[in-house]
């Protein structure tokens, strides 16, 4: 496990905060917005499962799965795709600097500060435990410079390093996410810590 800390503040996205509040608004069916009565036991039960493909509220859960990544009350699965399942336990502890692991070490291009990469991705708050974006869930994936003006900083320092094919998981703190402004309309809290597993699959 590679822990990193900086002390910059996120600079907001401009490219992927376009992406982040893509489906986060509106009354549609695919609304990934959960009803009250959803959030409500899903905030009550002891862990709280989504699934990185289904654009849809968290499924309260009684334990935590038997396989998968655990790294700080986040269990990771992921299916032969590499779709991610996300479990968050209710006692899970905001990050204080930067956690990533890699769930799947690739072998093509390295990402590094400047390129152009493509990737899935899935975000989900640890306070709420609620999913917040996915591209997974939105049928493609998304492609952005790997900019210091352009994303949060938990990405910047974060996916340098993968290789196309690989996947990571990141625990981001606040301070390297959205702060306590986070964009309106995300369903993410401010200073909330969060969860992305992200997957390469093109570096340019």
């Amino acid at each position: 496990m590679r822990r990193t800390l900086r002390s910059s503040v996120l600079v907001t996205s401009i490219a992927l905060a376009v992406a982040l509040l893509s489906g986060c608004s509106g009354g549609s069916a695919s609304d990934p917005t959960p009803s009250p009565a959803t959030v409500t036991d899903a905030a009550l039960a002891p862990f709280a499962t989504s699934n990185c493909a289904l654009a849809q509220p968290p499924v309260p859960a009684q334990s935590a799965p038997m396989e998968g990544q655990e790294v700080d009350g986040v269990v990771v699965q992921l299916d032969p795709a590499g779709v991610p399942t996300v479990t968050v336990a209710a006692g899970a502890s905001p990050a204080s600097e930067l956690v990533s692991v890699d769930l799947v070490t690739g072998s093509g291009a390295p990402v590094a500060i400047g390129a152009t990469v493509e990737v899935n991705y899935c975000g989900i708050g640890l306070s709420s435990r609620t999913m917040f974006d996915s591209s997974w869930a939105r049928g493609a994936p998304a492609a952005f410079p790997l900019d210091p003006g352009g994303l949060i900083q938990g990405w910047i320092d974060g996916l340098p390093g993968m290789k196309v094919g690989g996947e990571r998981l990141l625990l981001i703190p606040g301070a390297l996410a959205y702060g306590p402004n986070p964009p309106s309309g995300s369903g993410i809290e401010p200073d909330e810590t969060l969860i992305f597993i992200v997957q390469v699959t093109a570096v340019s």
